[in-house]
């Protein structure tokens, strides 16, 4: 239920549902003072979540700095993957692997598997599949192992977790899968988008695991001061801004009932 719940919660704060509301403050309201004041708070929001100056602030403030592999003293055993977003939904034959927006995930991976950084690679992801919400690869796991195996990671050095729909249950069950798997080692380096790492890494310790972070999938990017940065808002930077926000309602959600 909570995990039903939460999800709903996000779709709240998004900065349409906020512009909308707005807007019908402002087309329902008798009240002059009502309806300036939903016209004025919809305009705010068009251009504070449209703006992609204030948006790459938002995301610079909030993500996890990256890691430069070079100064990397460590070797892991196990490198943690969380999947979602890695694999495009789209229909193919079973030879062919379209990667999504988040492969940086298990493309930063694979280049320290190829650098001796880590030992074995851990995939921890399964499917998202409520009717009213965006529905992932129902085997984005196993693509993304099978795409790691043919770029050269050996079959033996791959774990698979297929089981969690969420970050906490991605922690919950790579312990399980550890645990059980002793031998593989205790050294952990954990993968995700750099905006997701807060609560990523928060429910691995609450899992009762150490974990050392990779930062990966930056939104962020160097400041432009152009004016159409500054002042003109545009959509892909609500949908930048819908991101952002659904992650900070997710690490407090997440840290009022004790998952990170």
């Amino acid at each position: 239920m909570f995990y039903f719940l939460s999800k709903i919660l996000f779709y709240v704060f998004m900065p349409l549902s906020l512009i909308i509301f707005g807007l019908l403050v402002s087309l329902l309201s008798k009240n002059i003072k009502y309806k300036k004041w939903g016209l004025s708070f919809s305009l705010l929001c068009i251009f504070v979540f449209g703006n992609g100056f204030l948006v790459n602030e938002g995301y610079l403030a909030w993500e996890i700095p990256s890691v430069e592999p070079a100064k990397m003293k460590n070797t892991y055993d196990v490198g943690i993957i969380l999947t979602g977003g890695l694999i495009l939904n789209k229909q193919a034959m079973p030879s062919e692997i379209f990667t999504e927006k988040t492969a940086d995930r298990f493309i930063q991976p694979l280049r320290l598997y190829k650098m001796g950084k880590i030992k074995k690679i851990l995939i921890s992801g399964g499917t998202v599949d409520h009717f009213i919400m965006k529905k992932d690869v129902s085997d984005e796991t196993r693509k993304v192992a099978q795409l790691l195996e043919e770029l050269g990671v050996k079959k033996a050095d791959l774990i698979l977790e297929t089981n969690s729909r969420n970050t906490r249950e991605n922690a919950v069950f790579t312990a399980k899968v550890l645990r059980l798997n002793p031998q593989v080692g205790n050294k952990l380096l954990l993968f995700t988008s750099a905006y997701h790492m807060r609560r990523a890494e928060g429910c691995f310790q609450k899992a009762g695991l150490e974990v050392d972070v990779f930062p990966t999938a930056f939104r962020s990017r160097v400041d432009s001061y152009t004016l159409d940065n500054l002042l003109i808002p545009r959509e892909k930077n609500l949908h930048e801004a819908y991101d952002l926000i659904h992650e900070l309602v997710g690490y407090v959600v997440y840290k009022i009932l004790g998952y990170c």
